[in-house]
């Protein structure tokens, strides 16, 4: 911004906010704000009629410094799921990250159970685990795959200083102790796409074969123009009785990084590659940029 005021004073050209030359994203979240001001200075003008909050505190934040399972935070402070979600947007885990601290936000009066129980357990078992022996062939990254979990985790849990890993040695693979997901909203009757994650040797045969469907469905389902398919792509293979309520569901614009492909982008989100190039009316072979936005409909509950 600093850069783009010098070159405007320099052409001699106006330096206010509507002159220079910004980043589209800049250039478009500042009007909105300034309009959602304007609306909220003068609703009457509008018409708008705004909901009454109270002039006071509305949450207090809890500091956790190892990580945990947020399922029992839930549990333990007695609060509705949507609103744990609304305050804490940014958790798409059933489990804090391991590396660093965070900050939780709960409705005010709804703390102290979790503040006693920091205070008075081990942080070793604040995230419930699994032991998994080590076989032949075996990677950390396989491992972290098929446990649906980051490989970072798995570093930092079992204090592993390399990726080299030995037959028979125990990986301690941390999981949510929540029967199930605790952030997804059941339902029957309604249908939800069911994945898969494409390991080293899989192939459309093999993985058609052992799910029992057809090639021809497997390329429908994910739009697939051949039958060549890359590690760690997301696959649907079916549909499981599941529904997600819509208040749940967000419209997220996503800004493509460096490195970003359609099968990072798909993992990091939890859906699949078919719903994303349907949403943006793209084909799967497209070459993302970086910059681009893309539209994404996301479960803020889900794991």
């Amino acid at each position: 911004m600093s850069k783009s005021i010098r070159r405007n004073r320099k052409a001699q050209k106006g330096t206010d906010f509507w002159s220079i030359k910004l980043p589209r994203e800049t250039r478009n979240y500042v009007p909105q704000l300034l309009a959602l001001a304007t609306l909220i200075r003068d609703p009457e003008k509008y018409g708008i009629e705004l909901p009454v909050i109270a002039n006071q505190p509305y949450f207090e934040i809890v500091e956790i410094n190892s990580q945990i399972d947020l399922g029992s935070v839930v549990e333990l402070s007695g609060i509705e799921l949507a609103d744990f979600t609304r305050l804490n947007p940014a958790f798409r885990r059933s489990l804090t990250s391991p590396q660093s601290s965070h900050n939780l936000l709960l409705p005010m009066g709804t703390a102290q159970p979790l503040r006693d129980m920091l205070a008075t357990t081990d942080p070793k078992t604040w995230v419930p685990h699994t032991e998994y022996a080590v076989a032949n062939g075996d990677t950390l990254s396989e491992i972290a795959a098929r446990f649906d979990i980051p490989t970072a985790w798995l570093r930092e849990r079992n204090s592993l200083k390399t990726d080299r890993l030995q037959i028979k040695q125990l990986l301690l693979i941390p999981h949510s102790g929540s029967s199930g997901n605790y952030l997804t909203s059941v339902k029957t009757g309604a249908l939800e796409p069911d994945y898969y994650r494409v390991r080293s040797g899989d192939s459309l045969w093999s993985i058609a074969k052992k799910f029992n469907t057809s090639i021809k469905r497997l390329r429908e389902a994910n739009k697939l123009s051949s039958n060549t398919l890359q590690l760690n792509d997301r696959l649907v293979i079916g549909s499981k009785a599941a529904e997600v309520k819509s208040e749940h569901v967000r419209k997220l614009s996503y800004r493509v990084r460096h490195g970003d492909s359609l099968s990072l982008i798909a993992s990091r989100f939890d859906v699949a590659i078919s719903d994303i190039t349907g949403w943006n009316k793209i084909s799967r072979s497209a070459l993302l940029q970086p910059g681009q936005r893309l539209t994404l409909f996301i479960n803020a509950l889900k794991i």
